[in-house]
């Protein structure tokens, strides 16, 4: 028998419901949709008299935004599958703390997928993401952007770091290193091209095809043909020639 998710969808377009429920009676069977909801206020009531397993939440919404949900529920007894247009704000929060998201209009195979995560959690074969809720909650309300925290998944688990805790990520072929302020390095299962319009929010700049630095941490350009960065760490990173002269200037 096919797992059966109880879920909802929060949209304050009627044709953005239509849309995505027709994809997913056509493509996700085990999703049951049990209701709509149109606005924050509303989305907090179905939820509360429903009890979804998974709610579709779209970002942009005419009384708040769909990060305002999480304001009344300690921890969120749901999981989330955020839905938006192009609020780059609200795309980077979440991916701050790696949570799903889908981009309208909104690709199947893409739906698929996060569905079929969502299920995982649900039936307990993977991890709850409690953790990542909890952080995208703290980002959302931060003053100082650079305390913003970003999940970084490794083979042990996810570790949770301030941007500005990080010095420097280096590209170790699929995978990246990110080496923080108290000597820890964290291997994540990604390749550096992943991370890097995330960290350029953060003040970070690719300086090799192999690096990118965090430029509040640099002590000194060192000159050459390409040169190379000293930073606080003590460590050394070379500067490609062709990334030299952006680099200066951003520096300066």
């Amino acid at each position: 028998m096919t797992l059966q998710i109880r879920s909802i969808l929060v949209d304050d377009e009627q044709r953005h419901h239509d849309i995505l429920g027709k994809m997913l009676s056509t493509f996700c069977p085990e999703i049951e949709l049990i209701g709509h909801a149109y606005s924050v206020s509303e989305a907090v009531s179905l939820i509360k008299t429903e009890q979804p397993q998974l709610v579709f939440l779209d970002i942009e919404m005419p009384d708040g935004n769909g990060f305002n949900v999480f304001d009344h529920f300690e921890e969120p007894p749901f999981e989330v599958i955020f839905t938006t247009a192009h609020d780059l704000y609200a795309i980077n929060a979440i991916k701050y703390a790696a949570l799903d998201y889908l981009l309208k209009p909104i690709n199947i195979q893409e739906l698929k997928q996060a569905v079929a995560r969502a299920a995982k959690i649900l039936t307990k074969q993977a991890p709850s993401r409690e953790e990542e809720y909890q952080v995208l909650r703290e980002n959302i309300h931060l003053q100082d952007k650079n305390q913003t925290k970003i999940a970084l998944r490794s083979s042990e688990g996810i570790d949770f770091v301030e941007a500005n805790r990080l010095i420097r990520v280096e590209a170790n072929h699929v995978y990246s290193n990110f080496y923080l302020d108290n000597g820890k390095m964290i291997m994540v299962s990604k390749p550096l091209g992943d991370f890097e319009p995330i960290l350029e929010s953060f003040n970070f700049f690719r300086v090799h095809k192999s690096h990118m630095v965090n430029l509040g941490h640099v002590e000194k350009y060192v000159k050459g043909k390409g040169g190379y960065l000293i930073l606080k760490d003590g460590s050394h990173v070379d500067v490609s020639v062709r990334k030299k002269e952006a680099l200066l200037k951003k520096l300066m």
